[in-house]
């Protein structure tokens, strides 16, 4: 099938003044050029098809037809163009005793949805940076029309539960897992649980799973963890004790963050109350030498497998020493979380007398909860369980595998289509 569109555009100038290119953009845009366009190629497509299977309009019937014409009926769309109306005709199947539009047959439109998938998309991309109304704001500035705050929330729920979170299914030998919480709109719940698994391999991050108001174990089950994790993996977090639990398994090894390591000591000397703030600073420095003192023999000496080992063995002793000086000075919290983390905290350097390096810190995923800190955890915000989820896997799937994202979206705005489907433009300029 071939269509031909005539275009004749006439611009009238003047030869005594000035003119603006922006006001040549904004000409055209006015005209709406691409819209009308693509409005009568849909229009002559249709008309084509209809010719195809019930011949010319008007044309005498001999009674033995197939297809037979059967009217006509508007549909308004919106694509990023804007909107337009398509005349689309009507044809009744004689065989099937059924009404049909060839056009649509051709043609796949998003159902009966007035907004294609198009102005879905960058609404999509616009919402991962902008609240629901300042992205209804800010679409006006660049589409011609606008769907409203309903469709948008409505739109970008549905987008989010169809990315998918990565394309990797190789095995993973470190996960990062970390917990945050965000204002929450459901009945009877104040603050939302957010969860999320992050796998690393050669510093690549690949999202393996987030979810909102769900346990840990619930986390974990849906990862299928034989399957996403090595003989030989590990989970770095922060040392939150469900989420140790529910990755609980005899091959899984924990690296808690020595970062938080140093936060958590300092929680649980203020929580035991028998220290002043300088006693305090001071047990918190003896841990921080033990554990950075062993980081950079890690670091330093990689091959001498001996001298970590050695290492290894004074740090944690140091620590058994050190929890047993703060349970005599009243401090039994913190004795109590320094005998029960001391292995987790050296994991790193154990492993890598194996040859296997593994991070000492959880800096990758904290800079992911950045990410999502800067959408979802403003005071005034409030989410839904559904919501929030569909929003936190479009930010996360673009920051993590944006080549997944860009997949996504390159699909949704019409440039990974295989049709042959091929358009000629010829332009002849005449001035007088």
């Amino acid at each position: 099938m071939e269509i031909i569109v005539p275009l004749q555009v006439k611009v009238c100038l003047s030869e005594d003044e000035t003119v603006p290119i922006e006001y040549f953009v904004r000409m055209l845009r006015d005209q709406r050029i691409e819209a009308l366009l693509l409005e009568r190629i849909l229009n002559a497509v249709d008309e084509q098809l209809v010719k195809s299977l019930s011949g010319e309009k008007y044309s005498r019937q001999t009674g033995n037809e197939r297809f037979i014409r059967a009217g006509t009926s508007e549909r308004k769309i919106v694509t990023s163009f804007g909107p337009m109306t398509l005349k689309m005709h009507r044809i009744l199947d004689v065989h099937q005793n059924r009404i049909k539009k060839p056009l649509t047959e051709l043609v796949q439109f998003s159902g009966k949805r007035m907004f294609q998938p198009d102005v879905l998309m960058i609404v999509v991309d616009f919402v991962q940076k902008l609240s629901y109304r300042d992205t209804e704001t800010e679409l006006a500035l660049v589409l011609p029309k606008v769907p409203s705050r309903t469709l948008i929330h409505k739109g970008v729920q549905e987008t989010g539960v169809s990315i998918k979170l990565n394309d990797n299914a190789e095995y993973l030998p470190v996960v990062m897992a970390d917990g945050t919480k965000s204002s929450s709109q459901e009945p009877g719940v104040k603050q939302n649980e957010i969860n999320v698994v992050l796998g690393v391999n050669d510093g690549r991050k690949i999202l393996l799973g987030v979810t909102v108001n769900q346990s840990w174990k619930a986390m974990v089950e849906s990862l299928n963890t034989t399957e996403a994790l090595s003989e030989i993996s590990v989970v770095v977090s922060d040392g939150e004790q469900e989420l140790r639990a529910a990755f609980a398994h005899e091959n899984v090894h924990f690296q808690t963050d020595l970062i938080h390591g140093f936060r958590i000591l300092g929680y649980k000397l203020w929580e035991d109350r028998a220290l002043n703030l300088d006693q305090r600073k001071e047990a918190i420095n003896d841990l921080k030498v033990l554990l950075l003192s062993l980081k950079n023999v890690v670091v330093f000496h990689k091959s001498e497998h001996d001298r970590i080992g050695e290492k290894i063995n004074q740090v944690v002793d140091g620590m058994e020493l050190l929890a047993n000086r703060l349970n005599d000075r009243g401090c039994p919290r913190s004795a109590k979380f320094l005998n029960a983390f001391s292995n987790t905290l050296v994991t790193f350097a154990r492993l890598s007398i194996s040859g296997i390096d593994i991070p000492w810190n959880s800096n990758m995923i904290e800079r992911l909860m950045g990410e999502i800190s800067k959408r979802v955890k403003h005071k005034w915000m409030r989410w839904s369980t559904r919501g929030l989820e569909a929003i936190l896997r479009l930010i996360l799937v673009r920051y993590t595998s944006p080549w997944v994202y860009n997949a996504f979206r390159n699909e949704k705005m019409g440039y990974h289509c295989v049709s042959t489907m091929t358009v000629l433009l010829s332009l002849d300029t005449v001035s007088r």
